[in-house]
């Protein structure tokens, strides 16, 4: 919604001020304009983990680690199957 908004504006005022008035990144709005989305940077372990653990709570407990590896991919988030 924050990027719509932003889209429909562009002539009226800078991208980088609505971008930080909006609390939204410049990055962020150039890949919903590619129809993308934001880069996200690798997770911490300590972040991975509660992302996982929320997840598991959320999915009470039916997820295994493959597709817990998918899922947090289809939320945008990095993932990588562990080895074994």
């Amino acid at each position: 919604m924050k990027y719509a908004w932003i889209d429909t504006q562009r002539k009226a005022y800078p991208l980088p001020a609505m971008c930080e008035t909006l609390a939204v990144s410049i990055s962020g709005y150039r890949a919903w304009k590619r129809g993308g989305s934001p880069k996200r940077k690798g997770l911490t372990d300590a972040q991975l983990l509660a992302m996982i653990e929320a997840l598991h709570k959320e999915l009470k407990g039916a997820y295994g680690s493959p597709r817990m590896v998918r899922e947090l991919r289809a939320r945008g988030f990095p993932a990588k199957q562990a080895a074994g």
